[in-house]
């Protein structure tokens, strides 16, 4: 980190870690556990976040925490790193396991696995911010959660993922993105804020736009 004109300069790239649960228990507000397009739908999203982290010109190293071994996979095949998510359990200890494995003078960035929306040019508009603040986050669509959580070293990386979450990353001094942002801005930074939880969620995905393997799923299944 410099600082320069009273302003800080972060990391030009940075290390991004995906913390990921099992798909037999994942997404059971999308549809129901028995149904076997669920787990497929869960496994399209991370494939396309992988496929926007690899075109991103700022992502130096990603990571997926993981014990699934259908999420090892579609990491490796993305050309991407895997660590097992044992005995780092949770969504937090996992992070900042795999936080921990972060190279130094790389930024820490932690991303949900559930953004179909997202590419690789909103991923380096968003670091482009981030590299202003020390410690920077993007709310989910609903404006309670988190998508997306920055931090220009691992010392400053305190990740509080789960219920309220926004909420909870604020008071521990993050600095939201996307307030202050043109109407423009704004709406391209839309493709980081909408995670999917829901039916409802995935109809408001498809109008942004979701990735090839979110879309190529959709067509296998009829969804929505």
């Amino acid at each position: 980190m410099q600082i320069q004109d009273g302003l800080i300069h972060g990391p030009d790239r940075w290390a991004v870690v995906l913390p990921i649960k099992a798909l037999t228990s994942a997404k059971t507000r999308l549809l129901p556990v028995n149904d076997p397009a669920r787990p497929e739908l869960v496994l399209a999203f991370l494939q396309d976040v992988l496929t926007a982290l690899s075109d991103s010109q700022t992502v130096a190293q990603v990571t997926v925490v993981t014990d699934d071994v259908a999420v090892q996979q579609v990491a490796t095949a993305s050309n991407h790193s895997w660590a097992p998510e044992a005995p780092h359990r949770g969504l937090n200890e996992a992070a900042l396991f795999g936080a921990s494995l972060t190279p130094p003078r790389l930024g820490v960035a932690i991303m949900t696995g559930d953004l179909p929306c997202l590419t690789g040019e909103v991923i380096d508009f968003v670091f482009r911010f981030a590299s202003i603040y020390e410690r920077s986050f993007i709310a989910d669509t609903q404006g309670v959660g988190t998508t997306m959580l920055m931090s220009h070293s691992i010392a400053g990386c305190t990740p509080a993922f789960g219920e309220r979450s926004r909420a909870h990353h604020a008071k521990r001094g993050y600095v939201e993105l996307g307030l202050s942002e043109t109407a423009p801005e704004r709406d391209r930074l839309a493709r980081a804020h909408r995670d999917v939880d829901t039916q409802v969620d995935l109809w408001d995905a498809i109008r942004i736009g979701v990735g090839a393997a979110t879309t190529a799923a959709l067509q296998r299944n009829h969804e929505p």
